[in-house]
């Protein structure tokens, strides 16, 4: 039998509503929703801590917790993958973690993985039909003074780390961390792409997705997502190529399908799975395949 997809639903990210109400803001609705994407496929939930009216609050560890909590009552052995705090703050890699080590104290509520981004990028955004850009000053970087100290403090966790990779240079990035001795155990490589609204990202392509691989290391997981785009026709490549699927609200409208869910779009990965002859893992499958222990 094919090896199942994983599927991880990312349900909010910083994502504005305009117009859809499904986007969740506050803990409550993330339950919701997490809740519904588990339920239609989704072993892997992803979620940025906000408030009732929008506002990011990536390291309040009572928003974390209220989320844990109302997963857990419901759901014992998803995936739980909580982002870490602004950007902003890679001069201070222990403030980025302050609410994952908070929340790691409490057995209720430790996390399963911890993401790290590898690579750079330019994140601006473009106006298609004005013909400019609506941006001129965002970039990620993640240089490797603030690698080593992130990796070292997550170290002492026992966490698996979530390698987010920008480029193909992300990856042989990570992969010399690890020959230090400095990432040690990964759950699944998420190769990053950007949708046309952020065009100084990668284009989700079969030939750029090939340029990850050849740069992966042998039997590695790997999954796909893409920022301010449209992964699904990427996903399908994925799938064929042994790949696993990242999609939600978060990181793109998919307002062709109206004013979808999450739970809808990680159905829409569910079907494509099936109709490409993969099974779609339940969180026990996905904990094996991302090498985490049982629930």
């Amino acid at each position: 039998m094919a090896e199942p997809v994983v599927i991880e639903v990312r349900c909010n990210e910083a994502a504005e509503r305009d117009g859809n109400p499904a986007l969740p803001y506050g803990p409550q609705e993330v339950v919701t929703e997490l809740l519904a994407s588990a339920r239609a496929g989704a072993s892997v939930l992803h979620w940025h801590a906000r408030d009732a009216d929008g506002t990011e609050r990536a390291d309040d560890v009572a928003l974390y917790r209220e989320v844990i909590r109302g997963v857990r009552e419901s759901s014992r052995d998803t995936v739980l993958h909580p982002t870490l705090g602004f950007m902003a703050t890679q001069g201070d890699a222990r403030g980025r973690m302050r609410h994952i080590l908070e929340l790691m104290e409490d057995p209720q509520t430790r996390v399963d993985v911890v993401p790290v981004d590898f690579g750079a990028y330019g994140a601006d955004l473009w106006d298609a039909a004005g013909g400019r850009f609506r941006t001129g000053d965002r970039f990620v970087v993640n240089e490797v003074g603030y690698l080593r100290e992130l990796l070292g403090v997550i170290a002492g966790t026992g966490l698996a780390v979530y390698p987010v990779v920008w480029s193909a240079g992300g990856v042989r990035t990570a992969r010399s961390l690890q020959a230090e001795g400095l990432l040690p155990r990964t759950s699944v490589w998420c190769l990053g792409f950007t949708g046309d609204e952020v065009p100084g990202g990668p284009p989700p392509t079969p030939a750029n997705l090939q340029t990850f691989l050849d740069e992966l290391p042998p039997g590695d997981p790997w999954t796909v997502h893409c920022r301010n785009g449209d992964v699904l026709p990427l996903a399908a490549w994925a799938i064929t190529r042994g790949g696993h699927v990242s999609i939600g609200l978060g990181d793109f409208g998919y307002d062709r399908f109206g004013a979808p869910r999450n739970s809808e779009l990680v159905a829409r990965v569910a079907g494509l799975a099936e109709t490409l002859g993969r099974p779609v893992a339940t969180p026990a499958q996905a904990r094996e395949i991302l090498g985490l222990d049982p629930a």
